[in-house]
Formats: structure tokens, C-alpha cells, sequence
């Protein structure tokens, strides 16, 4: 009985030494949000947010828009079908400019807070209690907006 105890105690170890390294790369893989690497994750599509990098490659450009450069800038964004004009004022404060902007908060223009993150833009707003956020991407010298799949489209500057 003590030799079957030893026989299955050995098989346990040497079942378990077989089974460390496949245990450990799924533990890998699970801590990197389930892609083995980077290039295997955009030729595969396993990272949804590689993926989208990886499909169009107008969003792997290094950013070259930053803080400084999109102060006093405008771009034409659309929320909701209703196409908007986007002035990014310094100091982080932005104004919405639209026709309706008057007939929800009795002024011309609403008014908003943006700031930059590496190559997103993150921008926000708030009118007649709605609040509205938006995050685009930059690639190269172009601002993108992501659909719920992620596929960029250009934004329009004014």
C-alpha cells in the first residue's frame, strides 16, 4: 500500500512539473488583458484596443498635436446628428457653438473643459442638465473620433 502511495505521489509531481510552464504563460497572459505580446495581439485582434491600432493605421502615427499646439483651435464635431463647432480655448476651457446653444442655455455658445493625454483628447460638456463627454484619438497632425467599434473617422477643422 505504501508503494502505491509513493507510485501516485510521483505521478502528481511530474504531472505537475509538466503542467507549471503552460499554467504560468495563462497566468501571463491573463495579467496582460489575455494577448501573449503586442504583435501577436495585432495580428490576432485579442486586445480590443491594440486591435483598433493594429486595423487603421492612421491611429499607430505618434502624436503630433499636443496642449499647446490645439489652444485656439476649432473642429466640427458631431453628438446626436447634430453636427457642432468646437473652439478649444487655452487653459482648458472649450466653447460649443451651434444654433440651438441659445435656445438651451440663453447664451451663444456652451461652455466645456478639454485636456490632452498622450494622443487622446478627452473633452466635456454640460447643457440644460445633459452632460456629454467625448474622447478622440490624435494621429499625427489629425484628430479622430472612434465609433463603438473603434473605427477612427477624421474630425473637421474650421
Amino acid at each position: 500500500m505504501d508503494s502505491n502511495k509513493v507510485l501516485i505521489g510521483a505521478v502528481v509531481a511530474v504531472v505537475a512539473f509538466l503542467a507549471f510552464p503552460i499554467a504560468a504563460k495563462k497566468i501571463q497572459e491573463a495579467r496582460q488583458g489575455g494577448a501573449v505580446g503586442t504583435s501577436q495581439a495585432k495580428s490576432t485582434g485579442t486586445a480590443g484596443t491594440v486591435l483598433a491600432v493594429a486595423k487603421y493605421p492612421e491611429l499607430e502615427q505618434p502624436p503630433l498635436l499636443s496642449e499647446s499646439s490645439l489652444a485656439g483651435t476649432s473642429w466640427a464635431l458631431v453628438s446626436s446628428n447634430y453636427r457642432m463647432k468646437v473652439t478649444l480655448a487655452p487653459g482648458g476651457v472649450l466653447y460649443i457653438t451651434h444654433p440651438m446653444a441659445k435656445a438651451l442655455t440663453g447664451l451663444d455658445y456652451i461652455e466645456g473643459r478639454w485636456r490632452v493625454e498622450y494622443n487622446k483628447l478627452f473633452v466635456s460638456a454640460s447643457a440644460a442638465g445633459n452632460d456629454v463627454s467625448r474622447e478622440l484619438r490624435i494621429g499625427g497632425n489629425r484628430l479622430y473620433s472612434l465609433n463603438s467599434d473603434g473605427k477612427p473617422t477624421p474630425v473637421e477643422s474650421f
